[in-house]
């Protein structure tokens, strides 16, 4: 008998395009990933009852030393 490990995937979907990304129960807050559709930086906020809440990430900007 073999056991395989199966992944349970979530649905998130983007706040940028409202693509759907799929994602596994694994996301934990704080996480970036990027948009399978347009590529958007996202950052987790929440795993509400196994649907995570994406946001965008926020862009870096130049360091001038200052």
């Amino acid at each position: 008998m073999s056991m395989q490990s199966a992944t349970h995937t979530t649905q998130g979907t983007c706040p940028v395009c409202a693509g759907c990304i799929p994602s596994s129960a694994r996301l934990v807050e704080t996480e970036i990933v990027a948009c399978p559709e347009c590529q958007s930086l996202l950052v987790v906020e929440k795993v509400n009852g196994g649907a995570p809440v994406f946001s965008e990430a926020p862009r870096i900007e130049e360091d001038w030393g200052e």
